[in-house]
């Protein structure tokens, strides 16, 4: 063969070879077309156009970014106005009379506990009394001071820092306070209650106790601290990992305690005086601070509460509250307002004597003047028992004369016709003896000197008894002996007179009362922005760091070419701060009932005007919703217009293309035959 006709040969085949090649690239061009829907991934492909085509690409790219933006603020906005829908309904819930009401309603007295009614038995009379206050009232009487003999010197205290004392004495007339003694608190939030007592036995010492509640207010009460939390969990709440309402602090609980408030606990010694040995004891958090009265230690609940109040302030480690005495009550007040303690208190009083009287026996029986009869007097005899006495306890002697069923003697008169009718009517003298402080301090301190006192004040009786009583100094049996002997007109008369007597074991045994007082009002004042301007009490952040800016801070979104939007609300909004402020006012309402009127009306100024800022405050939000919502279809209308235009340039006909490529792939595929029949002839073969 000739080398021409060889080389033409070679020529063949790599023509062949050229021509598979074309027509794969030309069904791989194609096949990309029709999976892509464009011309050419290569932008070499549109030339002139390809200027304009990276410019639409641009602005395609530039909106999705924006709705991208949008769809990510969207849903917390969402949240953010669902979460405001509900505080402006509890806002608005809250106008309504039912779940606040004009009035307090009634208070509820319970029935006084007289610990031994024979030594103080009261009543309190609720229509004659004006109450303030949620308190646990006790009444202490103790052995007057200053007053006559039988005088006592009655303490009301209510626990939160309210006390009073007046001296009474039944024996005389009472003063004109309308029925009862009026008793005005002084001190504590129940100061200018006035408590109408009456004293049914006042004849030693003794303490009684009685509760006075407001059921109406206490459930307001419970229902704005039950509206606080459920505002506290909605300010707190989260989107995703974000608290809502945190500005920038995302990671941090932006709201604590809504009701937070430097705890004031009072411990209140009720009455006025202590016996030597009595035991104290206060316990804050688990730590005990007592004190035993010591013989020559002043006998009063001043001295005991003082000296307790002493060892408080010295405890080491140091507590992180505020201590202070004065007039027998202890004041202690947390310094960090979100800072609670619990407080127990107890009294262990030193041992009483058991004090009684035997029962009066007649020794001698009066009989007839001579010279009918002997011409005896009546004698009576009893006598005080007891190893020792106790201040407070008081004796009795009653001697009457004559019969109380028949107290001027018209049945005994009608019973004997042929007696002359001389008879004095019936007739009670009664002799009481109350061992004070000031006698037992003097030696009064055993039966027979309370005997010579108790004859003491036999001799000031008056009227003057018929009978006459053994003189002092004959120990702790005592002897009454009648003025005359049996009178010969009333033969049957034997007995001139009727003995009885009692002893009233009068124990002043304190006690001790512990009661956090209600919340109080705070001050209405507007304070004056700064920058930034200060964190709110409930701030979590408050008492660590008085000032953020990051509390104040707003996320920021852009939505549009030279347009970004400042939404979201932060927990410190003026708004929430109002709102918070009347609710935290109706409490202090619904917590101090004498005031009630006064806070309620302060409190439905405050949710009045909460409730149209957080409307406000809602609107800007709806509004951001509103102009998202907005721009993200304006953006996806212009987005598809965009895809339009882009399509416009790099698009292909979906038809053609898929008629070319089937042509291209045939022909590929009649090539591919040709090349089979010639599959043995290689550059190799034909050279050889």
């Amino acid at each position: 063969m000739s080398s021409v006709t060889q080389v033409s040969s070679y020529a063949k085949y790599l023509g062949l070879v050229r021509n598979l090649t074309n027509g794969q690239n030309k069904v791989d061009t194609l096949s990309e077309q029709l999976t892509t829907g464009k011309k050419s991934t290569d932008l070499n492909a549109y030339g002139a156009e390809t200027q304009k085509l990276l410019a639409l690409r641009a602005e395609l790219t530039q909106r999705d970014a924006y709705v991208q933006n949008i769809n990510t603020a969207s849903p917390r906005v969402k949240a953010t106005d669902t979460v405001l829908n509900s505080l402006e309904k509890i806002a608005n819930d809250w106008q309504s009379s039912n779940l606040m009401p004009f009035q307090p309603g009634p208070a509820t007295v319970t029935s006084a506990f007289n610990s031994n009614p024979d030594a103080l038995k009261l009543t309190v009379n609720g229509d004659k009394s004006t109450f303030t206050q949620n308190a646990r009232y006790t009444v202490t009487s103790i052995p007057s001071k200053d007053g006559v003999n039988g005088s006592f010197d009655v303490t009301v205290t209510d626990g939160l820092g309210g006390k009073t004392t007046r001296t009474i004495n039944l024996k005389t007339v009472p003063p004109s306070d309308g029925g009862g003694y009026n008793f005005k608190i002084d001190g504590g939030p129940g100061e200018g209650a006035v408590l109408n007592l009456s004293f049914d036995q006042l004849t030693a010492a003794s303490s009684s106790t009685f509760n006075v509640s407001w059921p109406q207010a206490n459930d307001m009460r419970d229902r704005v601290e039950g509206a606080l939390r459920d505002i506290q969990q909605l300010m707190n709440e989260q989107f995703g990992d974000r608290y809502l309402f945190a500005g920038s602090r995302y990671g941090t609980e932006p709201v604590g305690d809504l009701l937070a408030q430097p705890q004031s606990t009072r411990v209140t010694l009720n009455g006025s005086m202590v016996n030597a040995d009595d035991y104290f004891e206060v316990s804050i958090d688990g730590k005990p601070f007592g004190y035993q009265v010591q013989p020559g230690d002043p006998k009063t609940v001043t001295f005991v509460a003082s000296t307790l109040n002493s060892l408080i302030q010295s405890a080491n480690p140091k507590l992180p509250i505020i201590a202070s005495a004065a007039n027998g009550i202890i004041s202690l007040i947390s310094e960090d307002p979100s800072q609670k303690f619990d407080v127990k208190a107890r009294v262990q009083n030193s041992m009483s004597i058991d004090n009684s009287m035997t029962a009066p026996t007649t020794t001698q029986a009066a009989t007839l003047p001579a010279p009918a009869g002997t011409g005896l007097k009546q004698i009576d005899s009893f006598a005080l028992t007891g190893d020792g006495v106790d201040i407070g306890d008081t004796y009795e002697i009653n001697v009457v004369v004559g019969d109380p069923e028949d107290p001027f003697n018209r049945k005994y008169y009608a019973d004997h016709p042929d007696e002359p009718e001389d008879l004095p009517p019936y007739q009670q003298y009664t002799v009481r003896y109350t061992v004070t402080e000031k006698d037992y301090n003097n030696g009064v301190t055993d039966v027979s000197k309370v005997a010579d006192m108790l004859r003491a004040e036999f001799t000031k009786t008056s009227p003057v008894p018929p009978v006459t009583i053994d003189p002092a100094g004959n120990g702790s049996t005592i002897q009454l002996t009648s003025n005359s002997t049996m009178d010969p007109n009333h033969p049957s008369r034997i007995q001139q007179f009727t003995t009885s007597v009692r002893a009233v074991n009068g124990q002043i045994d304190n006690t001790i009362s512990v009661a956090t007082l209600p919340s109080q009002a705070d001050a209405l004042t507007d304070l004056p922005y700064v920058d930034p301007p200060d964190l709110p009490f409930y701030d979590s952040e408050y008492m660590s760091n008085r000032k953020n800016s990051k509390a104040w801070d707003k996320a920021a979104v852009t939505i549009d070419d030279g347009q970004t939007l400042t939404y979201g609300v932060t927990s410190d909004d003026r708004a929430f701060q109002k709102l918070i402020s009347a609710f935290r006012m109706a409490h202090v309402a619904a917590s101090n009932p004498g005031k009630y009127e006064e806070y309620i009306t302060k409190s439905r100024e405050l949710m009045a005007q909460a409730k149209d800022e957080v409307r406000s405050v809602h609107s800007k939000v709806a509004s951001d919703l509103a102009t998202l919502e907005e721009k993200k279809t304006a953006h996806t209308t212009a987005s598809a217009t965009v895809v339009e235009r882009i399509a416009g340039i790099e698009g292909i006909d979906e038809t053609e293309v898929a008629a070319r490529l089937r042509t291209s792939m045939n022909a590929l595929e009649a090539a591919y035959t040709v090349a089979g029949q010639r599959q043995k002839l290689s550059l190799l073969n034909y050279i050889a």
